[in-house]
């Protein structure tokens, strides 16, 4: 009986793993990049003046590591070349159409008045096409709002399945 509780416990935790969704987002107004995996992980990168940081987290551990600070770097003995695993371009393709689009906001300004005019026309009807918010301005202002969405296991699918 204690067996089989145990086996519940460990295909429910893998069905969880496959299934729990995993998030990037990207928000240049707030300075937001962050990878998130459910509820459970996440490592965000926070830029400052002079330091570049990643922020982790997995469960109740916490780490913050910085990019730019001076550090040893380890000398590893040459290893010898191993055939390496090649993807083919349509795995590549499918794997890139599993992922879901939650959040999409792009406004753009060139910084020149005539090419911001010329594009103007052709960023409405592109957002109007894709159902996104893609504009053009002409206030000096370049944002972007991304959020995308997907899965251990659609991932597996469309890797296995293409």
């Amino acid at each position: 009986m204690i067996l089989l509780i145990l086996f519940l416990i460990i295909l429910l935790l893998l069905v969880y793993l496959l299934f729990a969704p995993i998030y990037l987002e990207i928000n240049s107004i707030s300075g937001l990049f962050r990878l998130r995996f459910h509820k459970l992980a996440s490592a965000c990168l926070i830029m400052n003046e002079n330091s570049l940081k990643v922020h982790m987290r997995i469960a109740a551990w916490r780490k913050q590591i910085d990019l730019l600070s001076a550090k040893k770097k380890k000398v590893r003995p040459a290893s010898s070349k191993k055939d390496r695993y090649k993807v083919s371009r349509v795995k590549i393709k499918s794997l890139i159409r599993s992922f879901q689009i939650k959040k999409f906001h792009l406004t753009i300004d060139t910084g020149e008045m005539p090419v911001n005019a010329v594009l103007y026309p052709a960023f409405y009807f592109l957002g109007k096409y894709n159902n996104k918010s893609i504009e053009m301005n002409f206030m000096n202002q370049n944002d972007i709002v991304l959020e995308v969405k997907n899965n251990f296991a659609r991932m597996i699918r469309a890797y296995y399945f293409s």
